[in-house]
């Protein structure tokens, strides 16, 4: 078989597109089958900076191609309503897990994923084979026009704080009326990542707010369990769309992570399917090229392995972002973390789908 035809090309620099080259090269892909774009040496600062979750089992999948950077663990998630009874608690213990997931900046991840393809690559001749590899995979941008868009009438303010108090590697979602507020523990001690979804107008006006008066404001809807909370960063506005691509009839091109499907941040969900959908196509490649098969036939066959978990991931996120803002069903809310907090086989269960998602490998 030509090598052309047993070549893949990765376009993406980031993340997703960096784990799958890695993922490919322990599938047996060498440089003259494998062609990526250049990873930048530096990262602007706002992007640098940003706090990610990693699941469980993203950190396993990393850690089996890349010597992984300094994180903060979660060992415990506690979700709450502001204002209103009910509440769950979600622990790694329960689940016999080393942690929930690991908490740490874009930087030092893009770094290590950086680092680790160097290394595979190093002293390599790829030769010519972008314009005849038999695969294209977009990893990095937008779903684009072509895709299923859900507005959640929703900013994302983003901030990093310093608590008063150890949080002692708990992560913490509070669902308000307006959208989902999140603090993650950062790897520096009583550091924590905030995430406060709201209405556009109002992330815009608590951004341009003095410190005391947004420290203020924040302590009003997360409450008391950290302390204090200082402003000790930036503050940055996202705002939140949810697109998936639809399925499209290019059968030598495959969209995954970010390019396949742009999701809302509350579970911190994206960069993890994005993730699993690197792992899983690698696996399917591998087999595809160790049998001698097409690479262009992978599509397809990729499309229908995937569905499953990405349906179940994009449902999960749509229905945390949105469900805790509608008033005519509070009370409804109320009971159902406080049922889950009491019923862990079903708390575990959905535990287990955020740190596993349905992967198969």
């Amino acid at each position: 078989m030509s090598t052309a035809r047993t070549a893949v090309r990765i376009e993406g620099r980031g993340p997703v597109a960096m784990a799958l080259a890695l993922f490919l090269a322990r599938q047996g892909f060498g440089p003259g089958s494998l062609l990526t774009d250049p990873i930048p040496d530096e990262l602007p600062d706002w992007l640098a900076s940003r706090a990610i979750a990693l699941s469980l089992g993203s950190w396993q999948l990393l850690s089996r191609v890349a010597a992984l950077p300094p994180a903060a663990p979660i060992l415990r998630v506690e979700a709450s309503l502001r204002g209103r009874a009910g509440r769950t608690r979600m622990q790694a213990a329960d689940l016999h897990a080393p942690a929930l997931g690991y908490v740490l900046r874009y930087g030092s991840l893009h770094r290590a994923l950086a680092d680790a393809l160097a290394a595979r690559q190093a002293g390599a001749t790829p030769g010519e084979i972008a314009a005849v590899a038999a695969l294209a995979v977009v990893a990095d941008g937008d779903p684009g026009t072509a895709s299923k868009l859900l507005d959640f009438e929703q900013t994302a303010l983003l901030a990093e704080l310093v608590a008063e108090r150890d949080g002692h590697c708990t992560a913490f979602e509070r669902f308000t009326d307006e959208g989902p507020l999140a603090l993650l523990p950062l790897p520096q001690p009583r550091r924590y990542a905030l995430v406060w979804c709201a209405r556009p107008a109002e992330s815009a006006r608590r951004a341009e707010l003095g410190a005391p008066g947004f420290e203020a404001g924040l302590r009003e809807a997360f409450g008391s369990a950290l302390g204090a909370l200082r402003l000790d960063s930036n503050r940055v506005l996202a705002p939140l769309q949810r697109k998936v691509r639809r399925p499209g009839d290019e059968p030598g091109r495959i969209a995954i992570g970010n390019a396949a499907q742009a999701l809302h941040p509350v579970a911190g969900q994206g960069l993890n399917l994005g993730l699993r959908d690197a792992f899983e196509l690698a696996a399917l490649l591998g087999e595809l090229r160790a049998s001698g098969r097409p690479l262009e036939n992978a599509a397809n066959a990729f499309a229908r392995a995937r569905r499953a978990d990405r349906a179940l991931t994009v449902a999960i996120t749509d229905t945390l972002a949105q469900a805790f803002t509608w008033p005519a069903i509070a009370r409804l809310e109320s009971l159902a973390l406080g049922a889950l907090d009491l019923a862990a086989p079903a708390r575990n269960r959905v535990a287990s789908s955020l740190m596993f998602g349905l992967r198969s490998g």
